[in-house]
This record gives C-alpha cells, structure tokens and sequence, in this order.
C-alpha cells in the first residue's frame, strides 16, 4: 500500500503531499473482495483527506499524528473482509503553502478584529440610544459635552419643533413631559427671576467658549415678555 498523492487542506488550492506505506491482509470470507489491495488504499486514504481538509498546511505535523494515531492499529474496512494491518502517513507541502496560510490566518484575524469593533460600536449606540431616549436630561449633557459648536441661537427652536414632533407621535415621553415643565416654570417666572436665570445660561455659555451665544442669549432678556405664550398643545388623543 506504497502511495504518493496530493490530499486536501483547508486552504484551497494549496494540498499536502501525502507518502503513505503500510500493509493489509484479507479477512477469510466466502465473499473475498476482487482487489483488496485498491480497497485498502481506498479507505486509508478516505480517512487521511477526511482529518487534512480540516487542517491547514502549517499544521502538517499534527494532521500526519492523528492520521497515524487511526491507521498505526489494525483496522478493519467496513462491508469489506480485508483489514488494514497497519499505515504510515508522511505530510508535506510547498513553501508557497505556508505562506498562504499566513496570509489568510492574518486576513482572518483583521476580518475578526473589524467584526468585533463594529459589534462594540454598534453596542455603544444601541445603549446610548436606549439611555438618550429615556432620559432627556442626559441626551443635553451628551450634546453639550460632544458638539458644543452646534449650539447657537437657533437651537430652541429646533428643540421646540422637536418636542412637538414628539409629542404628535408619543404623547407620554419623557421629552415631552420635561418641555411642558420646562414651559410650567418659565411662564411662572417673575421679572427678575427671569432675567438671572437668562444672565445665568449666558455664563455658563461664555464660560464653555461660544460668547456670540451668551450674547445672543442675553438679548432674549431684552426682547418682549413672551412667557404667556400659548401652553403646549395638548396631546392627540388615542387612536
């Protein structure tokens, strides 16, 4: 059972050279099989190619182990009356082999460290996302904290129509229940306690480096009372 052949790794296109020695015997039958010695051979090398293709070519040593772990005992061939007394399995491969197999182990560990980045960034959004909606307090101090070149004079607005669009489509959310505060205390507001708590926002502004902001929200105290404007509309009511 003298055989040299290529046999599949898991790399494609890039085999082991298989030297394979070993001896069979025949297994007294009224049905003796027709040609034993291409049976035997057969089914060494079904076992040999089912532990290679696994395997890569850097791995020639351990797959040449486990194939002589299973061939270096008697074996018998299944439906067949011949036995396998023994094989030997030699395993190598081209330079070029090893490495292509670097290369597609490296390809695989930059595929596997990119998946794991964007799963940990997609994390991130998804807890950050869960956390802003449920708390309006900390999606302004995340805004704050991370664009505060966005926040200009046209900012109340946007927030304003954001509310209302809120609103129209969850009439219960927290964003909506924090701006009819938010409306409640501000319409109460004296005079004066107005203007400190303009006088005070404009500080904070100028002191976080964005004074044409303080500015333009020191004007608001300038402008004329707008505090009885007309309350939050009240939400839809239920489909």
């Amino acid at each position: 059972m003298d055989t040299v052949c290529p046999v599949p790794t898991a790399v494609a296109g890039h085999p082991f050279t298989l030297t394979l020695t070993g001896t069979w015997e025949e297994i007294s039958s009224p049905h003796p099989h027709h040609n034993p010695s291409d049976a035997a051979t057969h089914h060494a090398l079904t076992i040999v190619r089912s532990i290679t293709s696994t395997l890569t070519p850097t791995d020639s040593l351990f797959a040449a182990s486990r194939i002589n772990t299973v061939l270096g005992q008697p074996t018998d061939i299944p439906h067949i009356p011949v036995r396998i007394a023994w094989a030997h399995a030699d395993l190598t491969c081209e330079p070029e082999a090893l490495s292509a197999t670097t290369r597609l182990q490296r390809t695989q560990h930059e595929e596997e460290q990119r998946q794991a980045e964007q799963d940990r960034h997609l994390g991130q959004a998804r807890a950050l996302q869960t956390t802003l909606m449920s708390d309006p307090s900390l999606a302004m101090a995340y805004w704050f904290a991370t664009a505060p070149d966005t926040i200009d004079e046209k900012t109340l607005p946007r927030l304003e129509e954001l509310h209302e669009r809120i609103a129209a489509y969850a009439p219960q959310n927290r964003w909506v229940l924090l701006a009819r505060i938010l409306h409640t205390f501000i319409e109460n507001l004296s005079d004066e306690a107005r203007g400190h708590l303009i006088e005070t926002a404009a500080g904070f502004t100028d002191r976080y480096g964005r004074p044409d902001t303080a500015e333009a929200i020191r004007r608001l105290n300038e402008q004329p009372d707008n505090s009885k404007a007309a309350p939050l509309a009240a939400p839809p009511p239920p489909l």
